[in-house]
Formats: structure tokens, sequence, C-alpha cells
């Protein structure tokens, strides 16, 4: 499947960021519903004849809710907007069965700069809930400042190619990667300004697996083998990484959720006229 360039995964070239685009990389294809807490963020361009453009990833929280990095706040048509697919495998299957819903609501962090740079999470809120069951289910949320080691599953409907013209797959790929130590990265990148140490590094020193373009805002879970464990728990959402993707020595950098349970919990429990007092001016 060839879809337009999509400005979702933020790509940096040494230090200078070269482009915005996100994918799945040196991984396999899941198995139907094998990951009920992926969710697909499309456009849809309020035009029958065009199909809705899959551009990020996100995870469901609650029936209401879904985690995903910030900049995937975007639009692309004047007329068209954002719709939050769950229980979806092929894309490109208008028969597949699955749940489409509206957004009624982001909320990106408030100390999130607009581009490449930390605190790239943001929460949606949909117009209708989710029926959760075997093919749409929430993921389990860290304990604050958590952290974790070993490898993760990280997925998506990502780039499969590091190519300048990317190539997506129509169904959800995933793929292992070892977590890696901070420090350890802070050196791998020695060359940026915007890691932080709310981040989360993962991928191997040769770049033969990577998440990129079109996987932005995807989960990084814990995992059992090569499939998510029985009760994941989300490590992290896709946030930036090398151009081109799977670049040796550079692993890819993930929002840690861990460091914003607090910041989701808050939201989570407000109702609408509270976000909207907090909302307005002071």
């Amino acid at each position: 499947m060839n879809l337009p360039f999509l400005c979702t995964f933020a790509f940096v070239w040494s230090s200078v960021l070269a482009a915005t685009v996100n994918r799945i990389i040196g991984g396999e294809e899941t198995a139907p519903h094998e990951l009920p807490y992926q969710v697909s963020l499309q456009w849809n361009y309020s035009n029958d004849t065009i199909p809705p453009m899959h551009f990020c990833g996100g995870a469901v929280l609650t029936d209401s809710w879904i985690l995903t990095a910030a900049h995937c706040k975007t639009s692309y048509t004047a007329d068209g907007y954002i719709e939050v697919v769950a229980g979806a495998h092929d894309i490109l299957n208008r028969g597949e069965v699955n749940q489409r819903r509206k957004i009624e609501r982001i909320i990106t962090h408030e100390r999130y700069c607009g581009t490449v740079c930390p605190y790239d999470i943001a929460l949606i809120r949909v117009s209708e809930p989710f029926v959760l069951g075997d093919t749409v289910k929430a993921i389990r949320l860290p304990a604050l400042n958590e952290t974790f080691q070993g490898s993760a599953l990280v997925s998506g409907w990502g780039s499969t190619t590091p190519a300048i013209v990317p190539e997506y797959p129509d169904k959800l790929r995933k793929v292992v990667l070892p977590l890696v130590d901070y420090d350890e990265c802070r050196q791998l990148w020695y060359d940026v300004s915007h890691l932080a140490d709310t981040n989360v590094c993962a991928g191997p020193e040769d770049g033969s697996k990577s998440s990129c373009s079109a996987d932005s805002g995807g989960p990084l879970v814990t995992m059992n083998g090569t499939r998510a464990s029985e009760e994941p728990v989300l490590i992290g959402l896709v946030s930036w990484g090398p151009y081109p993707c799977a670049s040796p020595w550079r692993p890819n950098i993930f929002t840690g959720v861990a460091y914003f349970v607090d910041w989701i919990e808050q939201h989570l429990k407000m109702g609408p006229r509270e976000e909207e007092k907090e909302e307005q001016p002071q």
C-alpha cells in the first residue's frame, strides 16, 4: 500500500530535523485482533470516493479514552476530520468489522512544544464509547515512574522499509525491540538536545528492527516471547527516531508513559465542566 508522505513520526538526521514519518521495520504481521489495545488514527476526507488515511497509532485506555503522541494532533484537509478505529487489522478492508469513532476532544500535554521535543503525549476522548470485548481491550498503565528492562513489543501500520518513498502495509504489524538504557541512549544521541529523561529508548544496535512513519503514537508494551504479555503494560508511545528509519546506533525514542501517569489520571477523572474550566484563560 502506497500512501502520501505522512507527517507523523519525527525523524532526525544527526542534529537536524529531516522529516516526520513512522513505521514497523523488520517485524511481522500480527494475527487478527492479537493486540486489541491498538488503534488506528485515520483522516476522514468527508468524501466517499477517498478512503480514510491511516496516519498514527494509539492505545485504548478506557472505553472513551485513547492515548497517543501529541504530534498526532494534525489535519490534512479543511473539511476532513480525525477518526479513531479500534478492533482493526486490515485497514484497507472496508468489509472488516471494527469500531470507528469521531473525536470529541484532544488534550495535548501543556509542555509539549509542537515539534520534536519531550512531553509528546496526548489524550483523545471519543464521541461515543467503544464496546470493549475480545477485539477491543484497554491496556494497563504502568506505575508512576516505573522502569523496564529487557525487550518490548511495538506495533503499527507504519512503513516497512527505510526507503525515501515509504511502503505501508494493509495489516497490523509488530516487532520486538531491546530496551536501551537511558545513559547509553544519551551517548548514542549525543548530537541532539531534545532527548529527555522522560523518554524511553529501544532498538537493536544494527538498526535491523525499528518503528517508522505512521507508527507515531503507537504502543510499546511489555511482552512474553514474541507476543504481548497476557496483561500487557504500556511502556511508551512512538515519538521520534533517526532518518532514515532503522539506522545503526540510533535507537527509536518513545514517550515514557510511566512519567505521565499522574497527568493521565488527572484528566481521566475530570468531567466536561472541569475540563472547560481548566481551559479558560486566567
